[in-house]
């Protein structure tokens, strides 16, 4: 394989840079590309709500348990070969749950069949799948200078932004032509990245293996009300991607196609919006990581009741600007307290940790939201704005508990 020898250790950390901020930026421009078109494609093959969802919560339900194992094996095995195992299983996984709705299109299986397959498909695909980006971070970590390594970080964060913002107008624009179109390009995107990684990425250098790794439990009281705040959040992020396209098509009156499209437009504004929200505002203000918590959550909050009070594309457009800068500001808040929650020995298990949180609210998002809007489509999203604000008043009070004591 590639090594770092092959040039200067300048030129291969370039080199490094350049193909893994590609490659996530692919695979996060083919997802959100897919997920904007993945309620409508569902209902045109005729899945109910709680099918699609279900599809992809039992995908989180593998990244849950798959994150940990894939911290663990990336010191064993090597950064670049688990992040190219990441990358396959992607392709592999993607192709399959391509072909299910395919299939399912042309009549050539049922239903219920079709949907057995996805199941399948995206439960195979994502044990390898969640590979990616830890190896990915790990990478990045390596090869950079302690002084660079937060930039370098950062710099990968940036390119999974791109591929979220971009994904979902492009994934709106294929659908006119082909619902199915979204996810050849989720696949294709990802397989070039991982080719070009393949031949070109380099070998991180060797990582020190011996000693034993420090556990985070979820129930450590350090950071067990950031673990509250983030499951919130990402439940929140998951109900409004998994269930708003449905939203949108039932107020609106639109077919498939179209729905594709509006709900790809509100995506990228939500994108947008955190982009600002991090990359701008954050950078900018100084406040406490429970104090963006305070501010973002309740954003998130007021943009899930909207979406249930109004039924026009402005609104909803405005309602997912206004989701983007809550969760761009929670999740700042989230990400800096839960890192400071814990030793630098620790970093490593307590990054397992807000993954998991991710994992976690995608496994009950996608099952509540669809799951209650087949009933009462207003409900999940008033439902899950009542949770997000439950917490947001937690964590206020336990900040001005942490303030008064000190």
């Amino acid at each position: 394989s590639p090594g770092l020898g092959a040039a200067s250790p300048a030129a291969a950390a370039r080199r490094g840079y350049l193909l893994l901020c590609g490659s996530l930026a692919a695979q996060s421009l083919g997802q959100s590309a897919m997920f904007a078109v993945l309620p409508s494609l569902g209902r045109e093959v005729g899945l109910l709500e709680i099918q699609v969802g279900a599809s992809i919560a039992a995908s989180s339900l593998v990244f849950f348990f798959a994150g940990p194992v894939w911290g663990r094996a990336r010191d064993r095995i090597g950064r670049r070969k688990v992040f190219l195992l990441g990358q396959l299983g992607y392709v592999v996984g993607g192709s399959l749950f391509t072909a299910s709705f395919w299939l399912a299109l042309e009549g050539v299986i049922a239903p219920m069949i079709a949907w057995c397959f996805m199941i399948t498909a995206r439960m195979a695909q994502a044990p390898l799948m969640s590979a990616s980006q830890p190896a990915a971070g790990a990478y990045i970590a390596d090869i950079s200078g302690a002084g660079s390594r937060a930039m370098g970080l950062a710099r990968l964060g940036a390119a999974n932004n791109l591929g979220s913002i971009a994904g979902p107008a492009i994934g709106g624009l294929l659908a006119t032509f082909s619902l199915l179109a979204p996810f050849g390009l989720a696949v294709v995107s990802v397989a070039i990245g991982g080719v070009l990684a393949y031949f070109f990425l380099p070998s991180a250098p060797p990582q020190a293996t011996g000693g034993v790794r420090p556990k985070v439990k979820f129930t450590d009281r350090r950071v067990l009300r950031w673990v509250i705040a983030g499951t919130a959040m990402f439940m929140g992020a998951a109900v409004v991607q998994q269930t708003l396209s449905f939203r949108i098509q039932d107020a609106l009156q639109l077919d498939a196609a179209a729905a594709a499209g509006a709900f790809g437009t509100t995506m990228m504004a939500s994108a947008l919006a955190g982009l600002l929200a991090q990359s701008v505002i954050v950078q900018r203000v100084r406040l406490s990581p429970a104090g963006w918590l305070a501010l973002g959550l309740p954003l998130i909050a007021i943009a899930l009741v909207m979406m249930a009070a109004f039924a026009s594309l402005p609104m909803f457009i405005a309602a997912n600007v206004m989701m983007g800068l809550g969760m761009g500001f929670a999740g700042a808040g989230f990400n800096a307290g839960a890192a400071r929650a814990v030793t630098a020995e620790e970093q490593g298990a307590g990054a397992g940790g807000t993954a998991a949180c991710a994992a976690a609210g995608g496994i009950v998002g996608p099952l509540l939201g669809p799951g209650l809007y087949r009933f009462v489509p207003a409900l999940p999203f008033l439902l899950t704005a009542a949770i997000v604000a439950a917490v947001a008043v937690f964590v206020f009070v336990s900040m001005r508990r942490s303030t008064s004591s000190t």
